[in-house]
């Protein structure tokens, strides 16, 4: 992985995942209301997949001979996900919240794939593609949840 653009929208999604998750994390912590036992475990899944999401693009860049940005001063400064202060959430704000969270990840998953495309990476290109199919699905279903 020669691009460091590449490089560097890479280490900016690991940012963003962090941010994500811990907004995910203020969400578990802080749903009420009528749908809590439908919504909170759901939330649990969602982190699961966002630590995964987070090594599996941090390893992938470790592969390629660069270091994954490893601080939350790093994250905060080249995120492009907005923070959400600690109070109660009820399910349809949450999941309205995380709903445009998943499709401003999926524009820079775009970005990524455009340049990896751009450089025949095809080892990062899977990766985001993957990431991409299950932000999509996310998208649709809580779109589905919300109507």
């Amino acid at each position: 992985m020669d691009n460091m653009n590449l490089v560097f929208q890479m280490n900016k999604f690991v940012g963003d995942l962090h941010v994500f998750k811990t907004k995910v994390h203020n969400f578990h912590w802080n749903l009420v209301g009528e749908h809590f036992f439908v919504i909170h475990p759901m939330l649990d899944e969602i982190m699961s997949e966002i630590d995964e999401q987070i090594d599996s693009v941090a390893e992938r860049l470790l592969m390629a001979g660069h270091r994954p940005h490893a601080s939350l001063d790093v994250y905060l400064k080249h995120t492009v996900l907005s923070e959400v202060e600690s109070k109660p959430y009820c399910a349809k704000e949450a999941v309205n919240l995380m709903l445009g969270d998943f499709k401003v990840l999926l524009a820079e998953i775009n970005i990524i794939m455009k340049l990896a495309e751009k450089e025949d990476n095809q080892a990062t290109l899977s990766l985001m593609t993957d990431i991409a199919a299950l932000y999509q699905k996310h998208i649709w279903m809580f779109g589905a949840w919300l109507a």
